[in-house]
């Protein structure tokens, strides 16, 4: 009888609607560095923020500013992603 409230439970859990807010997960704190000197090291509270002062920097290209837009579009609807010496997997 036990087992089967369990699967009771299970299947109950699987098929309930979530709200919003259960669904999101918080993502971790992205650091990008420009060099390894401390000095230098630039905190962003998003992705975005990162690309707008990136797009300030006249020693960043255009075109790597759009291949990185096009990646983070890509990567918005992505519950995870690999890298792998800088390069998305």
């Amino acid at each position: 009888m036990n087992k089967k409230v369990n699967v009771l439970k299970r299947l109950f859990q699987l098929f309930k609607r979530k709200s919003p807010q259960q669904n999101l997960k918080s993502a971790p704190l992205l650091i990008i560095k420009k060099t390894a000197d401390h000095d230098t090291i630039k905190e962003y509270n998003s992705i975005e923020e990162a690309i707008a002062d990136l797009e300030k920097d006249p020693n960043v290209s255009l075109d790597k500013i759009e291949h990185l837009k096009l990646s983070v579009k890509m990567l918005k609807d992505k519950s995870s992603i690999k890298i792998k010496n800088g390069e998305l997997i």
